[in-house]
């Protein structure tokens, strides 16, 4: 092996590396924020937290878009999107289709989903990184 395979070698290893530190967040967050919707459901009544409390037509409030520069990120599906001219009001928080006084539990699970899937992103960029190293070290020729 060369100098330079060795130098692709090593940063594979380190984005690798990166990549499962980043999943491990994503997966923690993830992991808190069913712990607290658990918690949310055990103290709310007993079909406040199902599907035949959800409405019938629900959007994405948020949606995962990719930049100029190749970059996955965030932003809210009203900025992607132009919103239809509605005369009725429509309620931005989903929580409040659950109970009209939300335990903290529930907007904490809500934090924690919308962090988690911040880090499911960087965890997405990461393993990205790892293909691009993997393929460059499959195609050094021999």
């Amino acid at each position: 092996m060369t100098d330079g395979t060795d130098k692709l070698l090593v940063a594979g290893l380190e984005d690798l590396e990166k990549y499962l530190d980043d999943h491990e967040v994503a997966n923690a967050k993830l992991k808190q924020g069913f712990l607290m919707l658990t918690k949310a459901k055990l103290r709310l009544q007993e079909h406040a937290l199902s599907e035949i409390s959800y409405h019938e037509e629900f959007e994405a409030f948020r949606v995962v878009v990719l930049d100029s520069e190749g970059n996955w990120r965030l932003q809210d599906a009203s900025e992607v999107k132009e919103e239809a001219t509605d005369t009725k009001a429509r309620n931005t928080d989903t929580l409040l289709w659950f109970s009209s006084l939300p335990p903290s539990d529930l907007r904490q699970a809500q934090k924690q989903f919308s962090s988690g899937l911040q880090a499911l992103l960087v965890a997405a960029a990461s393993a990205h990184k790892v293909q691009r190293a993997v393929h460059g070290v499959t195609s050094i020729p021999h």
